[in-house]
């Protein structure tokens, strides 16, 4: 048996890769593929070698989800850029100025300093201001009726059936669309629910990052406006 291919079966029946024998020995892969294709390996070194798989699997996982990490924060950079260039040519639509203003103060922002949720998500209780964010949804984010989702926080004095028809009505968004009813958080003042709010807060959410890091483009580009 010639030398080389003697160090190269020791070297398998040891646990190595076919690259890692190669990089030792400078044996082509495709010349260990014909010498070793029948050598049985020991129980310990398939499992030295299923275990170099799967470490390798991972690093090569969590490379690949840095990767991702770095582009879609190239992305929505660019959204926000781009967003923010925007703004000056928008200032004199009230609608605008309205609706970014209402989510600068309601919405959900956290998403873009670290959150790992990215979406659109307003929360009031204010029927008014409801419509009118729903209208600058519509009108200014140029969002469809489907894509917008509901959710109701309501406390246990509330009537849930009550609640939904009256915030399905004001919306007119149609009930398949909400979600189930939530109660609020044990920190919720229950006294200042059972007063002011009859009908409980409404969160409504569209989920398009696109158009959430948009808003947030918006929101900066109002801020150096003002």
């Amino acid at each position: 048996m010639r030398k080389d291919k003697d160090v190269a079966i020791k070297l398998r029946k040891s646990g190595l890769s076919y690259k890692q024998i190669s990089d030792k020995t400078s044996i082509p892969k495709s010349t260990l593929s014909y010498w070793l294709r029948d050598i049985k390996l020991s129980k310990e070194a398939t499992n030295k070698i299923k275990a170099r798989i799967h470490k390798t699997s991972i690093e090569a996982l969590i490379k690949r989800n840095k990767q991702q990490t770095v582009l879609a924060k190239q992305k929505a950079d660019k959204i926000k850029k781009r967003a923010k260039k925007e703004t000056s040519k928008l200032m004199s639509n009230k609608l605008f100025i309205i609706g970014v203003s209402l989510y600068w103060g309601e919405g959900y922002k956290k998403g873009a300093y670290g959150s790992k949720w990215k979406s659109v998500d307003f929360a009031n209780s204010d029927p008014e201001m409801i419509q009118v964010i729903l209208k600058f949804f519509e009108e200014i984010c140029n969002v469809k009726k489907e894509k917008i989702k509901i959710q109701i926080i309501a406390h246990k004095n509330i009537n849930p059936k009550e609640a939904l028809n009256f915030w399905s009505q004001l919306t007119k968004i149609p009930k398949k669309q909400f979600f189930k009813i939530s109660k609020p958080t044990k920190y919720t003042n229950a006294k200042r629910i059972n007063n002011n709010l009859p009908y409980g807060t409404v969160h409504i959410r569209i989920n398009d990052v696109k158009l959430f890091f948009r808003i947030i483009g918006w929101i900066e580009g109002l801020k150096e406006n003002i």
